[in-house]
């Protein structure tokens, strides 16, 4: 079940991470891409990503941080699941 909540939820989500997408370093991205590769991936993608992700000069997603604290608010409150897709 979704709500229009849900839905504003979920697009600010997408914008949060099209936003720090686009003003993050090609580090940044590239430890990003390694961690999702790790998801299912082998040994070697987990010791890729890991390395990736410690090189990366990592800023604070906040307003990321900040709509998945209302994501998991929403939910908790509702009962509702918020689905978004990248």
């Amino acid at each position: 079940m979704s709500c229009m909540e849900c839905e504003a939820i979920a697009q600010e989500l997408r914008e949060a991470y099209a936003e720090a997408w686009t003003s993050s370093d090609q580090a940044s991205k590239d430890a990003w891409i390694a961690t999702y590769k790790m998801i299912g991936g082998t040994d070697d993608d987990a010791v890729r990503a890991e390395e990736l992700v410690s090189a990366a000069k990592s800023r604070e997603p906040r307003r990321i941080n900040q709509v998945l604290c209302r994501k998991f608010a929403h939910e908790v409150r509702s009962g509702h699941k918020v689905a978004w897709v990248v």
